[in-house]
This record gives structure tokens, C-alpha cells and sequence, in this order.
């Protein structure tokens, strides 16, 4: 296999990848706002894509049918010739038979007006072993993920972003992980990986999305420009929630986020229908793959209305169908306590939802690196008090 040498300067970088369940297998590519264009038609000549300087029969377009079905997916915009995603933990699971060598291809242009330690982070692992990390770069196209490995399992994610960048603008908006394919051995190809048939979803802001998390308890906030470097999106209490129950992670959390949105990001209501202001989430009218739990914890960046939580349940159950679980927790600071048990009692009454559950975990200690976020640790006692209330829920 010919591959140009790309010089690569060490750095920090997180990849997470989430596969999407088994039942709902991907066969189609977002388009617009209206939905979705058949994957044969959106993509008729794969090999008429070769990446410069590499073999083209070895290069496997990242719109092959196993990487598309290894993906959360849920948390990627995937185009004809690329998948983007924004979302701190989203991540991607495929197999690879007949190859030793796995590079990834990469898209970084839209980074160039960055602060290098502003970029995202990925984390990746081979055949379930320890994380490797690496930060991206706005000139990196490519990147060794595995070398001298048989028939290799990658499962990457995004590990850590800025929470300052445009994360929901356009296509792809600036703040985006975006993979364009993978570059493997003659003759090697993908395989696809069993993964959950049930899908977990959490919502929320910066504590969900794990920011900060590598930080030791009471190291301070991160300064603005080395937040992604702080993050871990699977150090968060809501991705071992998932795992606990096996099922597989989707989310929607942002730093600095609430129910009635943020600067970059709309309100609850619209974030839920939007991967981005451009690409919808939905398919005749329903999230696609469809969760079975839904859990929501926002608030910490202030207390909602209750027409805005009353909005966004109503929403989230209208596109999740009757049968999923709703799962809102205030949050575990006990901020806008009173506000959020008031609004979720206003739902509850108007709409008589049995399946919508309301979690306070009261006074809860736990350590953080700045008094709002914790650490790994942290997100460790925040599960471990959550899942006796959580368990009976699962267990209804």
C-alpha cells in the first residue's frame, strides 16, 4: 500500500464513536431540512473518490455501509462524501477484515481559523483496549489509527471541544469533527460490529457532556482556550447510565446549554428536531433510531420558564413516541429545584404522561474542578447515587 507521508506532530486527541442499534440500520444520507436521499443515490460511484496519493481500491468511502450503521447516529450530519458531528461523546464503532493498517481520513479546513487548542479531540481504541487521543488539526488529513493489528475493531469518539465555537450553524458548522474515510491494507475491507438494540439518549450541558472532567478536584475552571483538553465525553455519569442498562449512547449536550437554549444554540424544543440549523433529525416526523429512554438534565445555567419545559416535553414525546422513557433530573447542584419540579408538575397535569419520571437526588457531594464541574470522579458519585432511583424506573 502506497500512502504520501502527512508529518504529524504529536498532540492530544480523543475520538468517541457510537454505533447506531441493530434495528435501525442506516440506508440513507441527510440531504436538507425535508429528510434524506437513498444511499445508492447519494452515493453511485464510491470509487470514482480516490484520495490523492493513496491506492484508490484500498480507500473504503466513509459512506460504506458498516461505518454508516457504526455510528451514533443520532449525533452525525452525514453527507455524500463526509460525516460531521458536534456533539462531545458521539462516536463510531466498525470492524476491518484482511488488513494490519487502518488510517482515517480527515477534513479539517473549516478549523483553520482556530486557536490549535481549540480544535476537538479524538480518542480511539483497537480491539477494545486502552484510549489513544490525539488533537486535530486544521492541515491534518490523515491519521494512522492502527498499524500491525489483524482484522482490527476500532471504536472512536469525540473525547473534547470548545464550548465557544458555532456548534449548530450550516452543514457543518465550524466547531465539527468531520471524516471523509479510511485507508486500509489491499484487500482489507469493513465489517460490521454487533452492537445494542436499544438506544439511551441524555440531554443536557457541559456536566453531561463530561467538560472538565479530566481536571483534578478543585484544579480551578479550564481557561477558555484549553476547555476541549479538559473534557472527557465519556467520563459523564449519563454514558455509564447507558452502559448500565446496555444500552447504546446518543446525546445532545453543549456547554453553557439550558432549556431555552444558549448564543449558538436554539431552545430545547428546536435542538431536538436539528443535528444543525440545516440537517434535520427526523424521519416522517420521529427521531431516527428512535431511543427508549430519554434522560434530561438542564437548569444549571438558569432557571427555565415553564412554558419552556412544558414545550420541550411535549416536543421530545411527540418525536420519541408513547412508549420511550422520560427521564428529567434536576440538576445535581439542586439549581432552579423549584422551578423545574413546577414546570415537570405543569406537563404532567396538562398531558398525564405515565411514562415521564421526575429525578432529585437531593443533597448530593460530589467533587469538581471548579465548583460546577466534576471531575471523573465526580461523574463516578453522581452515578452511583442515581442508579437506585434509576434502576426502579428501568424496572417499571
Amino acid at each position: 500500500m502506497q500512502i504520501k507521508e502527512y508529518p504529524v506532530t504529536p498532540m492530544l486527541l480523543s475520538i468517541f464513536i457510537f454505533v447506531s442499534p441493530a434495528s435501525a440500520q442506516l440506508t440513507a444520507i441527510e440531504t436538507n431540512h425535508a429528510g434524506i436521499m437513498p444511499l445508492a443515490a447519494a452515493w453511485p460511484a464510491a470509487k470514482s473518490h480516490p484520495i490523492a496519493n493513496l491506492e484508490p481500491d484500498n480507500t473504503v468511502p466513509i459512506t460504506d455501509t458498516n461505518v454508516l450503521n457504526g455510528l451514533t447516529l443520532d449525533n452525525w450530519v452525514c453527507k455524500p462524501d463526509s460525516i460531521s458531528s458536534t456533539v462531545c461523546g458521539a462516536s463510531l464503532t466498525i470492524g476491518f477484515s484482511n488488513t494490519k493498517q487502518v488510517t482515517l481520513l480527515l477534513d479539517n479546513a473549516h478549523l483553520a481559523s482556530f486557536v490549535p487548542s481549540r480544535c476537538p479531540i479524538i480518542a480511539w481504541s483497537v480491539n477494545h483496549g486502552g484510549f489513544q487521543s490525539r488533537q486535530l488539526r486544521a492541515t491534518e488529513k490523515s491519521l494512522v489509527l492502527v498499524s500491525g493489528v489483524t482484522n482490527p475493531v476500532i471504536e472512536l469518539y469525540i473525547k473534547g471541544m470548545s464550548p465557544f465555537e458555532d456548534r449548530f450553524r450550516g452543514d457543518v458548522p465550524p466547531n465539527s469533527v468531520k471524516l471523509t474515510g479510511f485507508v486500509l491494507d489491499a484487500g482489507g475491507a469493513t465489517r460490521p460490529v454487533p452492537q445494542p438494540g436499544k438506544v439511551w439518549m441524555n440531554i443536557g450541558d457541559s456536566i453531561m457532556s463530561g467538560d472538565a472532567a479530566l481536571y483534578a478536584a478543585h484544579q480551578g475552571r479550564p481557561p477558555d482556550d484549553n476547555w476541549a483538553a479538559a473534557d472527557d465525553g465519556r467520563a459523564s455519569y449519563g454514558h455509564f447510565l447507558a452502559q448500565r442498562y446496555g444500552y447504546r449512547e446518543i446525546r445532545l449536550a453543549y456547554g453553557g446549554y439550558d432549556w431555552a437554549g444558549v448564543a449558538n444554540l436554539p431552545e430545547l424544543a428546536t435542538v431536538i428536531d436539528q443535528k444543525t440549523s440545516a440537517i434535520s433529525r427526523l424521519i416522517k416526523g420521529l427521531l431516527n433510531p428512535l431511543p427508549d429512554v430519554v434522560l434530561i438534565n438542564l437548569g444549571e445555567n438558569g432557571a427555565p420558564a415553564v412554558a419552556s419545559v412544558d414545550h420541550a416535553l411535549a416536543k421530545i414525546r411527540s418525536r420519541v413516541g408513547l412508549a420511550a422513557k422520560i427521564i428529567v433530573m434536576i440538576p445535581v447542584s439542586g439549581k432552579a429545584r423549584s422551578e423545574i419540579t413546577q414546570a415537570f408538575g405543569s406537563y404532567k397535569n396538562a398531558t398525564h404522561d405515565s411514562r415521564a419520571y421526575l429525578v432529585d437526588l437531593g443533597p448530593l457531594k460530589f467533587d469538581t474542578a471548579d465548583g460546577t464541574h466534576p471531575t471523573a470522579g465526580g461523574h463516578q458519585a453522581i452515578y452511583h447515587a442515581s442508579c437506585p432511583v434509576i434502576d426502579a424506573i428501568m424496572a417499571e
